[in-house]
Formats: structure tokens, sequence, C-alpha cells
């Protein structure tokens, strides 16, 4: 068996719901989980399956009706400077440079510190770029950048490589785990792609129909070097037959939330 640790993010009996003006869906129910420090962790699920609510609760942004959320044995409240959360939406600055979007709000940062952190996400030679002349992933690439200079313990990314090509998709994932790992950081990503929760994090877990009191967990291979990986894909190189029966987990919740979520608009 194994404990848990005080500094590990502790989410106990959490409830939350998404209120409209009269009527509200229930998102968390006595929802319990525990997330190790210093691990990375994908949460992957139908749409409307409350993954970005759960993120959001995490970072502060919307507040439980009841529970506790403990990062370090403090709740998050009081730990927002070292909690970062990275949307898919790029909103950079465009009347600064690649250099001063990574730097805004965080001018502090010495110089050689800056720069090698440019040169580790792959952005050297774009510093005097403007964001209208950058990528999808460049652009992503600088959000990634500026979130990881304030030095977060905790980072929270939500679909951040959702509006990028897979190939783009591929190298800056790989390229932020890399990062990530340089940092001892712990992290939560939500995404829509399974090969990409496999490949990169420690653990994942899958939502199924709102509410959520329990999630299901597959911890993806160790070894994650081989090539099978991004030139079959998750669903041929991975034979475990529990992670197959979360993908359909996945594919019937679809029906059942989208069902939910008609009944929901059709009530307010």
């Amino acid at each position: 068996m194994v404990l848990n640790k005080i500094d590990d993010l502790i989410l106990k009996d959490i409830n939350f719901s998404y209120k409209k003006k009269i009527s509200s869906q229930k998102i968390l129910e006595n929802f319990n989980y525990v997330i190790k420090k210093g691990k990375f962790t994908s949460i992957i699920g139908p749409s409307g399956s409350g993954k970005t609510s759960l993120l959001k609760l995490i970072a502060g942004l919307n507040q439980c009706e009841s529970g506790q959320i403990k990062f370090e044995n403090k709740s998050t409240k009081d730990l927002y400077k070292y909690i970062t959360l990275v949307q898919q939406d790029t909103s950079l600055m465009p009347w600064l440079n690649v250099r001063q979007n990574i730097q805004f709000g965080k001018l502090d940062k010495n110089k050689s510190f800056v720069d090698k952190l440019i040169n580790d996400i792959g952005l050297e030679g774009f510093t005097e770029y403007y964001p209208h002349q950058l990528s999808g992933g460049l652009a992503q690439r600088v959000v990634i950048a500026r979130a990881i200079l304030f030095e977060p313990k905790l980072l929270l990314l939500d679909e951040p490589f959702a509006a990028l090509d897979n190939l783009s998709r591929e190298m800056i994932s790989i390229e932020l785990v890399s990062l990530i790992k340089k940092k001892s950081m712990t992290v939560i990503m939500v995404t829509h792609s399974i090969e990409e929760a496999a490949l990169l994090s420690d653990e994942v877990l899958v939502t199924g129909i709102t509410p959520i009191s329990v999630v299901k967990k597959f911890i993806p291979p160790k070894n994650k070097s081989d090539l099978t990986w991004q030139k079959l894909g998750l669903r041929k190189s991975l034979q475990d037959k529990d992670f197959q029966g979360y993908i359909k987990l996945i594919r019937d919740a679809s029906y059942q939330v989208l069902k939910r979520k008609l009944d929901f608009e059709k009530q307010k």
C-alpha cells in the first residue's frame, strides 16, 4: 500500500455543480483523488465530462461547494503564485515580441535564465519576432515558456496542443516533457488525445459521464522510446485489455454526455 504524502495534490470529498439561472448540473460528486508530487498526469474523457471544470477547481478559478483541495499541505487558494494554467488560446500580447511576451509579468528573471529557457523550448532565433509572425506551434511554445518562467510548482494544461497539427503537437509535447522533468514540476493536462496522454504521462485518468465520483486510472508503459508509439499509435501498439476497455468507456459515455447536455439546455 502506497501512503499519500502531505506534499501531494489531494482532492478530498469534492462536490461541484455548474449553475445556470434556473438550473444546475452536478459535475463532481464526493470526488476523491491523490496526484503524486512531481508526476505528469493526463485527464481524458468525452467532451462535457468535467475535465476542464476539475482543472479550474484546482487552479482556484472555480470554487467547490464542499470538500478540500490541498497541495503541499496547503489550500490551493494560498498557492496561487505557484500554480499556472495554460489554455488552448495563446493569448499573446501582439505589441510585444517573443522575449517580451515570455517575460511579461516576470521582468525580475535574469537574462541567462531566460536565454536558457528560450533555447530549451526551441525558440532561439525567434526572440525578436512578433505574434503575427509566428506559426501556431511557435506561439504555443511562447505561452508554455511564459508559464514555466514563473517556475510553478503545479502546472495545469488545458488542451494546450489542440489547435496544432500532429507534427507540431508531437515535437512540442516531447520537448515539454523533457523540460518539465528538469524543473521537477507537478503537471496535470486535459487532452482529447489518447496517444498524447499515454506518451507524455506517468498516469492517465479517464472520466466517464457526470457527475464524476470516480475515475479510471491507467499507468502507461515506462519505456516510451520505442518508435512504435509514434508510428503505430497507442491503439495499435498497446494491447492492455483494461485500457481498451477505458477507450470503450469514453465512446459509450460520449452519447450519455451529449444526451445530458441536450436535456440540460432544454431546462434553461
